[in-house]
């Protein structure tokens, strides 16, 4: 029997991987966009006991009295969550010029784990499929425990 004390579970909390999930969030089509990010909450919660998940901004900041400008999601997102994660989840239901940017940084720059993940009916750009680099996985799936069961599968082997 194992007892932990507050400092070790902090020590091992710490030990865990990083893990980023980017998704499409600028030119979401309004109705799909809750239902997204609803996705995107469960997916964290779930991988949060595995992974430190690191959080993207620009998501409910537009309707505030000062939302993020362009240059402090840039350095956030890059800077404090790509350059310093170990693993990128993508979520590619949508086009989003940011989340290429995103793959073509973890994938060139960072040669980083990155498992890229779209919804069987989605259509995804040819480029983003054809990405042929060893650290990079294409993928489709059908639900959120098919997300999660593909990123321990991908990510943690």
């Amino acid at each position: 029997m194992y007892i932990f004390c507050r400092g070790q579970i902090n020590f091992l909390n710490n030990m865990k991987k990083k893990l980023y999930i980017g998704c499409a969030l600028t030119n979401i089509p309004v109705d799909k966009r809750k239902i997204l990010l609803e996705m995107i909450v469960k997916i964290k919660k779930e991988l949060s006991n595995h992974f430190e998940i690191l959080e993207f901004l620009g998501v409910d900041d537009l309707g505030t009295d000062r939302p993020f400008s362009p240059r402090e999601i840039y350095n956030f997102d890059i800077k404090e969550c790509l350059m310093k994660t170990d693993y990128f989840l993508a979520i590619c239901d949508y086009p989003a010029l940011g989340l290429g940017y995103e793959i073509a940084t973890a994938v060139e720059k960072r040669g980083i784990p990155v498992l890229a993940l779209a919804h069987k009916d989605s259509k995804v750009s040819r480029c983003i499929v054809g990405i042929d680099h060893p650290n990079f996985h294409f993928m489709y799936y059908d639900s959120v425990e098919d997300i999660i069961e593909k990123t321990f599968k991908t990510l943690t082997n």
